[in-house]
C-alpha cells in the first residue's frame, strides 16, 4: 500500500494533467454539437466492434456444443426416415425397427485398398459386428469388430465390401463395390443392358438385407459404358461420402435382424 501511495505522489503532476485534459475533452464534446456527434459515432463503432469480437469468440467456443446438437438432430431425423420407409412415423424405439447410435470417428484410412475406421463407441454403447454405418451424407460401411468401448468399420472404400443397392429412377437391383482406385468413386455392378441408365441417376440402398434400411443414399451415376457383347453395364458412381473428412457416423441397429437372418438361413438350407 505504501508503494502505491509513493507511486501516486511521484506522478501527481502528470495525473492532474490527465484529469484536466479529460475534463476539457468532456466540456468540448458535451457543449459542441459537431464534436458530440463525431464522438458518439466513433464510440458506437467501437462498441459494435467489441460486441462483434465478443460474439465471435463466444460462438467459437460453443462450436462443439452446436455440433453435438446438430448431430443429435440428424440422428433423430435419420432414424425417422429409416422407419418411415416401413410405414412407421413414430419415434418410439419400442415400435420402430431401426435404432441409430451416434459415434465419433477417431481414426480412419482412405488411401489403401482395404480401408477402415475406428469409432469411440463399442458394445457398451450397443454397437456390434455386422451393423451398418452411415453419415449425414450417405453409406459409410459396416462394423467389422467391437470391444467394450471401441469399434472398427470396414469402410465402403474396401474392395471386399459389397452393398446391395438400387438405381432409384428405374428401381433396378444392383451392387456397389469399390475398385480400389479413386476414393471418390465406386463401381455399380449388375445393371442389365436393357435398363435405360442415365448419368446423374441416384443410387441408394435396396433394403434387401438386414444391414441397411432402404433408400439410404450411396452416390450418383457419373459415367457408364456398354460393349456389344456385355450383359451388364460398366458403371462408375460418385460417392456421396467424402471419406477424408468423416467426423461423426450413425451405427444402425436392426431390431428384427436375428429373426430375418434366421428365416433366410432356413430358406437357404432347404
Amino acid at each position: 500500500m505504501q508503494n502505491l501511495l509513493n507511486f501516486l505522489y511521484r506522478f501527481r503532476t502528470f495525473g492532474l494533467f490527465l484529469l484536466l485534459e479529460g475534463v476539457c475533452a468532456w466540456l468540448i464534446i458535451a457543449y459542441n454539437q459537431r464534436p458530440n456527434a463525431a464522438f458518439l459515432n466513433s464510440s458506437n463503432s467501437l462498441v459494435a466492434g467489441v460486441n462483434l469480437m465478443t460474439s465471435n469468440t463466444t460462438n467459437y467456443f460453443q462450436l462443439k456444443q452446436i455440433n453435438n446438437q446438430l448431430v443429435a438432430e440428424n440422428k433423430l431425423l435419420r432414424e425417422q426416415l429409416a422407419n418411415q420407409s416401413l410405414g412407421k412415423v413414430s419415434l418410439d424405439s419400442a415400435e420402430d425397427r431401426y435404432i441409430l447410435r451416434k459415434a465419433k470417428v477417431i481414426n480412419s484410412t482412405f488411401r489403401r485398398s482395404m480401408n477402415y475406421m475406428t469409432l469411440d463407441a463399442g458394445m457398451n454403447q450397443g454397437i456390434y459386428p455386422g451393423m451398418g454405418v452411415v453419415s449425414g451424407f450417405g453409406v459409410v460401411g459396416q462394423v467389422k469388430s467391437a470391444s467394450n468401448n471401441f469399434a472398427t468399420i470396414t469402410s465402403l472404400l474396401h474392395r471386399n465390401l459389397l452393398i446391395s443397392s438400387t438405381v432409384s429412377r428405374t428401381n433396378t437391383l444392383s451392387t456397389v463395390q469399390w475398385d480400389g482406385v479413386d476414393p471418390l468413386q465406386a463401381e455399380l455392378k449388375y445393371v442389365p443392358r436393357h435398363i435405360p441408365i442415365q448419368e446423374g441417376d441416384s443410387v441408394v440402398t435396396s433394403g434387401y438385407n438386414s444391414i441397411f434400411p432402404e433408400n439410404i443414399y450411396i452416390g450418383r451415376v457419373a459415367s457408364f459404358e456398354l460393349e456389344d457383347n456385355d450383359v451388364f453395364y460398366n458403371v462408375k458412381i460418385d460417392l456421396a461420402v467424402d471419406f477424408s473428412s468423416v467426423d461423426y457416423v450413425f451405427v444402425i441397429e436392426n431390431l428384427m435382424k436375428v429373426e430375418q437372418d434366421s428365416l433366410e438361413l432356413v430358406a437357404i438350407q432347404e
